[in-house]
C-alpha cells in the first residue's frame, strides 16, 4: 500500500515541485511526506465523491421533494449539515490534543458518517414518505454531520502535521476532480436509467454508496504515517483554562480579519438550494434534470479542483478573491435576468450553467479558505484556530440560514441578490488580507505572536 501511496506522489506532483528541505513540517514527515500526500489525495478522492453522490445542496433536496416532504425541511437541510459539522469544535478541540496520535479519531468519525449516510439510503426504500422520511432523513444527517465535526478539525491538524505547505492545496484540489469524476459517471447513470427507472431507488443507491465511500475512507486514513507528539497534551482542569488559548486567539488581529471573511464566505453555500428551486420551477422536474444538474456539478468539479489546487498553493489568498468575485457576479446576473424578463432567464439550460459556475466558485471558496487556514497557523495553534474559526462559522451558518429560509418563502430572489452581494463583500475582505504561503504571515500586530 505505500508503494501504491507513493506512486500517486510521483505521477502528480512534477519532480522540481518537491523542496528539498521541509517548510513547516519535521523531518521525519517530510521524508515520508510521498506516502502522506498519497493517503490524503485518495482519502479526501473518497470523501469528496461521497459528498458528490449524497450533495445536500441538490441530492437530499431532490430526494425530500420525490418522497413528498414538507419544504421546510428542505431548507433545513444546508444550515443543519453545515453547522453541525462546525459547532462543536471549539468543545472538543482541546480533547482531541490529548491523544498523541489522531488520525484514529478521524477514522472515528467517518465510520459513524458512513454508516449514518447508508441508512440514510435505505430509509426510502423501507417505505418512509412524507413528515416521516424527511424527520429522519434530517436525524441522520444531523448525526452524519457531528460525526464530520471531527473528521473536519482533526483532518487539518495531520495534514499539517505530514504534508508541507506547498502541496496542501493540491492535496485537495486532486480530490475534488476524482469527485467531479464520479459525479460525471453517476450522472450519466441518472440521465439513461442505470441506478433504476424509479427516481427514489436510484438516490437511494447513491446515498448507499456515499456511505460505503466514507467506510473505505476509514481503512485508507489508518495508512497515514503520522508520528506521536513529543509532549503530550495535558486536558485542562477548568473550563476557564480550556477557553484561554481561544481568549488569545480572538486577540489576533490576522485571525479575526480571516475569520470576518470567511463568515462571509457562507454565502456560497447558503445560494446553492435557491437556484435549484429554480432550476425546478423552470423545468420538468424529472430525474434526468436532476441528472444533467450533477453531471454539471462534476464537470465543475473535474475542471476547477487542479486549477484552483495549484493557484491556493501560489496565494490561497487570490483564491478567494476569484472564488468569491465568480459566485457574487452569478448572483447579480440571474436576478437581473428574472428581472428585466430575459428569455435565457426561464430556460433549463441557463439554470445549468448557474449551477456548473456556481460549483466552480464555491470549489475555490473551499480549497482557499481551508489552505489559507491551515498555512496560517502553526503546529501549536493549528487545532485551536481550527476549532474557534468552525465553532463560531456554525453559529453564524444556523441562524443565517435559518433567516434565509423564510426570506425564500417570500422571494427566492431577494434571498439571492443578498447572498451574492455578501459574496462580492466576502471578497473585498479577502484581497486585504495578507498573504501567508511561504511565509510568516505579515501587516498586523498580534497578541499571540
Amino acid at each position: 500500500m505505500k508503494q501504491l501511496f507513493e506512486r500517486i506522489h510521483h505521477h502528480l506532483i512534477p519532480p522540481g515541485d518537491a523542496r528539498e528541505s521541509p517548510l513547516d513540517i519535521t523531518d521525519h514527515a517530510h521524508q515520508h511526506q510521498k506516502h502522506s500526500f498519497g493517503v490524503h489525495v485518495v482519502t479526501l478522492s473518497l470523501t469528496k465523491s461521497a459528498d458528490t453522490l449524497a450533495d445536500v445542496k441538490l441530492i437530499l433536496p431532490w430526494l425530500l421533494g420525490s418522497l413528498g416532504a414538507p419544504a421546510a425541511f428542505i431548507g433545513w437541510l444546508v444550515p443543519l449539515r453545515e453547522s453541525l459539522s462546525l459547532l462543536p469544535q471549539l468543545f472538543i478541540s482541546a480533547w482531541t490534543q490529548q491523544y498523541p496520535r489522531r488520525k484514529f479519531l478521524w477514522c472515528i468519525g467517518s465510520f459513524l458518517s458512513g454508516l449514518c449516510m447508508v441508512a440514510m439510503g435505505a430509509m426510502p426504500l423501507l417505505g418512509f414518505k412524507g413528515e416521516s422520511a424527511g424527520l429522519a432523513i434530517l436525524i441522520l444527517l444531523a448525526l452524519s454531520s457531528l460525526a464530520r465535526c471531527l473528521c473536519s478539525i482533526v483532518i487539518k491538524d495531520v495534514k499539517g502535521k505530514t504534508i508541507d505547505k506547498q502541496l496542501r492545496g493540491r492535496v485537495g484540489g486532486y480530490a475534488t476532480s476524482v469527485a467531479g469524476v464520479v459525479g460525471i459517471a453517476f450522472a450519466l447513470g441518472l440521465m439513461f436509467n442505470w441506478l433504476g427507472d424509479a427516481n427514489i431507488q436510484a438516490l437511494a443507491v447513491l446515498l448507499i454508496l456515499a456511505g460505503i465511500a466514507w467506510l473505505l475512507a476509514t481503512l485508507c486514513y489508518l495508512w497515514v504515517p503520522e508520528l506521536p507528539d513529543t509532549d503530550r497534551t495535558v486536558l485542562p482542569q477548568s473550563i476557564r483554562g480550556s477557553l484561554s488559548p481561544f481568549q488569545a486567539l480572538l486577540q489576533d488581529r490576522h485571525f479575526i480579519h480571516f475569520l470576518i471573511t470567511r463568515t462571509l464566505f457562507i454565502s456560497t453555500a447558503l445560494v446553492a438550494p435557491f437556484y435549484v428551486i429554480l432550476a425546478n420551477r423552470y423545468s420538468a422536474g424529472d430525474l434526468t434534470a436532476l441528472g444533467t444538474l450533477l453531471l454539471l456539478t462534476g464537470m465543475a468539479n473535474l475542471i476547477s479542483g487542479s486549477v484552483w489546487g495549484k493557484l491556493s498553493d501560489r496565494s490561497s489568498r487570490w483564491t478567494l478573491v476569484l472564488a468569491g468575485s465568480i459566485c457574487g457576479l452569478l448572483s447579480l446576473l440571474v436576478c437581473a435576468g428574472l428581472y428585466w424578463q430575459l428569455a435565457f432567464a426561464t430556460s433549463e439550460w441557463w439554470y445549468g450553467a448557474v449551477i456548473f459556475t456556481l460549483y466552480i466558485g464555491h470549489a475555490g471558496v473551499r480549497l482557499g479558505r481551508s489552505t489559507y487556514l491551515v498555512d496560517m497557523a502553526n503546529a501549536e495553534n493549528r487545532a485551536n484556530m481550527v476549532a474557534l474559526c468552525n465553532t463560531l462559522i456554525g453559529i453564524v451558518l444556523l441562524l443565517v440560514g435559518s433567516a434565509f429560509a423564510l426570506i425564500s418563502r417570500s422571494s427566492v430572489e431577494m434571498a439571492i441578490i443578498a447572498l451574492g452581494s455578501t459574496s462580492l463583500l466576502a471578497a473585498v475582505m479577502a484581497w486585504k488580507l495578507p498573504e501567508v504561503t511561504h511565509q510568516p504571515s505579515t501587516g498586523y500586530n498580534t497578541a499571540s505572536s
